[in-house]
């Protein structure tokens, strides 16, 4: 029982120092971006993990950060983002307290890649961003 205490007690505090780190975002190759059914000239899609879900979507100076099974976007500070090469470190302790207002969502597979659809209601912009599926090379 001590044992399981003193445990607890080395593994919470390492834990709760973890949580304040920036976490690292890897640029996604081969994403296509359209708004208003335009292309975007200036723009990048960031992964946190293999599962696909945060996405950090910038365009020039503005960061969305894309819920997509909660279907929640936030518009992050870019003041708050950093660059570390092709990645970009940010620390999810400053996620803003309510997201943008959104409508229409589509979150779809298309054949060869994923298709997350939305529109920005206070703006009236729709988003649509599809995302590469992994290469399954099993089968070849």
């Amino acid at each position: 029982m001590f044992f399981i205490l003193f445990a607890c007690a080395l593994l919470c505090p390492a834990q709760a120092l973890a949580a304040d780190k920036p976490v690292a975002w890897k640029p996604i190759q081969q994403a296509l971006l359209r708004v208003d059914d335009q292309p975007v000239k200036n723009w990048n899609v960031y992964l946190e993990n293999k599962k696909g879900d945060p996405l950090l979507l910038q365009m020039g100076n503005r960061f969305l950060l894309i819920q997509v099974h909660a279907r929640k976007i936030f518009e992050l500070a870019p003041a708050k983002i950093e660059h570390k090469g092709a990645e970009l470190l940010w620390d999810p302790a400053n996620l803003p307290a309510e997201p943008l207002a959104t409508s229409n969502w589509i979150i779809r597979d298309v054949g060869f890649a994923y298709r997350i659809d939305a529109r920005l209601v206070a703006e009236n912009h729709v988003v649509d961003l599809q995302l590469p599926h992994p290469m399954d090379l099993r089968y070849l």
